[in-house]
């Protein structure tokens, strides 16, 4: 994990110094958005492990981490937005042995954070780049809903857990501008649950998605 996201900040970097001028009227700054992006959360803590022994009939499977966010931005100033989010990722672990018994557990963990945050754009506004570096900060409640499923041939036992973390995190990214109300963005982040970077379920999320945006900022003749 820690060469991928070694990767990634070496792509935020290269992104941040590519310059292109396809965008037109970049000084027409948009003052509200909204965003969509899937995204990957290592909150397994280790690798995707998928094994299958066909002599026993036994399958064990350790994958997830994928979900999504909903984003809400709102610009103060010039150079600054502030972003209102929800999210979810999920993991799931299974182990099923094909016995007499029939047994089989699964444990899944969902994690829905709910987070209010500022971007910090770092090219000035009326630059003509079309690839918008920024980085962001931000906290919130994360709810973590623990689910653990135990059967057999004979009985079937559910427990599910919930619970309320104060959580932050702290990123960046970027915005490539297809034109001047819409973006592809590439975010990187790293999620302190509990504000503990020991925390089992503390990591790195890489995510890509789009941004709309519509109105423009009142006051961007203002500072020109």
């Amino acid at each position: 994990m820690k060469r991928f996201s070694i990767k990634i900040v070496i792509l935020f970097v290269i992104s941040m110094l590519v310059s292109s001028t396809v965008l037109a009227d970049s000084d027409k700054l948009k003052a509200t958005g909204i965003g969509f992006r899937g995204s990957y959360w290592n909150i397994s803590n280790g690798t995707t492990h998928v094994n299958v022994a066909e002599y026993g009939n036994n399958v064990v499977v350790n994958a997830g981490g994928g979900g999504g966010w909903l984003a809400f931005y709102s610009r103060l100033n010039h150079d600054v937005l502030m972003e209102f989010a929800v999210g979810a990722v999920a993991r799931v672990k299974v182990r099923e042995e094909n016995t007499f018994t029939n047994e089989a557990e699964s444990d899944v963990t969902l994690i829905t954070p709910l987070v209010m945050g500022l971007r910090f754009e770092l090219v000035p506004y009326y630059s003509n780049s079309s690839m918008r570096p920024y980085l962001s900060l931000g906290a919130g409640p994360y709810w973590i809903s623990e689910i653990h499923v135990k059967e057999n041939s004979f009985e079937e036992e559910v427990t599910m857990d919930t619970h309320m973390k104060r959580a932050g995190y702290l990123g960046g990214g970027f915005n490539l501008m297809l034109n001047s109300f819409t973006a592809v963005n590439l975010d990187l982040r790293y999620h302190f649950i509990d504000f503990n970077v020991n925390h089992d379920y503390s990591g790195y999320e890489i995510g890509l998605g789009l941004n709309f945006m519509w109105g423009n900022f009142k006051n961007n003749s203002n500072n020109r």
